[in-house]
């Protein structure tokens, strides 16, 4: 055996999805993609990388290498961006590109990386991005009502929200660069932007009318900003873990401590199911985000559950 194929080999083993192509945020491009090729070229590869700008340019991106043959897609930074490829690799009848993976450098802006219990280091979380270990994660798919009254259809890793936690994660996907200020705000803006409003909630086995606050249907534990909203989700069961606020925004904001450590449940204003298809209607529109990226147009919205589609690096 020579010299050559026994490096192909060492690597085939450290890379068997391919070699990373990194994608990421504005703000990871000032630093954190330098570090995190750093640490991978300190393990012997040597990683493209590409910085969105915006982070809506995430998606033509990841496009753009997938068609250059990458299959290997990285999001570092924000959700936006994993969102982005998502999107690309996944769309709503089922997987769109056969054997692509995932992987996730979330650098604590990130809710979905948080789930997967992926470190925020980049030095450690390049370690989850070689071997072979693989996640096979389920992906929400979400039919809405848009602006012209045409149904829309999208798909969504982590979760689907409405009214104030789809206020609350949009706002700070934006404003991630400003720290714990930029949350203090996005809550803020939320609480400004939403009023609470009837509606109907149909699950697979029941259904419910109460006045709606905000509704989380999470794939993934964590949203509005690493706040372990739906702490019994499972990205991998075959269901959704749906959490419905009643009452008002207010009410939601004041337990937003209670929110990051994942202790809001029980609570009598706190609803949580479990649920492979979730339908609500209300009688006010309320904002709609999925994975943090506010969509155009409302409820009604429909959930389902596309079963282990997506392949992500642990």
């Amino acid at each position: 055996m020579t010299t050559t194929e026994r490096r192909s080999q060492g690597q085939g083993s450290l890379l068997p999805y391919g070699v990373p192509y990194l994608i990421g945020d504005q703000a990871s491009g000032r630093r954190d993609l330098i570090e995190v090729r750093r640490a991978l070229a300190s393990a012997g590869v040597v990683a493209e990388a590409a910085v969105a700008r915006p982070a809506s340019r995430a998606g033509a991106v990841a496009e753009r290498a997938l068609e250059h043959g990458a299959r290997f897609l990285v999001a570092v930074g924000s959700d936006l961006v994993a969102h982005a490829i998502v999107e690309r690799l996944v769309g709503p009848e089922g997987p769109l590109v056969p054997g692509a993976v995932l992987g996730l450098v979330g650098l604590g802006r990130q809710d979905l990386a948080a789930t997967f219990g992926l470190p925020e280091d980049p030095a450690r979380a390049v370690r989850h991005l070689l071997g072979p270990n693989l996640f096979l994660a389920d992906v929400g798919r979400a039919r809405w009502r848009g602006p012209d009254g045409a149904e829309r259809v999208g798909v969504f890793a982590n979760c689907a929200e409405l009214g104030y936690p789809a206020e609350v994660s949009s706002r700070t996907q934006r404003l991630a660069w400003a720290g714990r200020a930029g949350r203090w705000a996005a809550a803020v803006g939320g609480l400004v932007a939403t009023r609470s409003t009837p509606a109907r909630l149909q699950l697979a086995r029941a259904a419910v009318e109460f006045r709606l606050a905000g509704l989380v249907v999470a794939n993934g534990q964590f949203s509005m900003g690493r706040m372990k909203v739906a702490p019994r989700a499972l990205p991998d069961d075959g269901r959704m873990s749906v959490i419905a606020f009643e009452g008002q925004p207010l009410a939601i904001y004041s337990r937003s401590r209670e929110l990051y450590y994942g202790e809001h449940i029980p609570h009598p204003g706190v609803r949580e199911y479990q649920s492979e298809r979730v339908e609500v209607a209300s009688a006010e529109p309320l904002a709609l985000a999925l994975d943090g990226c506010r969509m155009a147009g409302g409820p009604p919205l429909a959930v389902d559950v596309l079963a282990k589609v997506l392949r992500v690096k642990v």
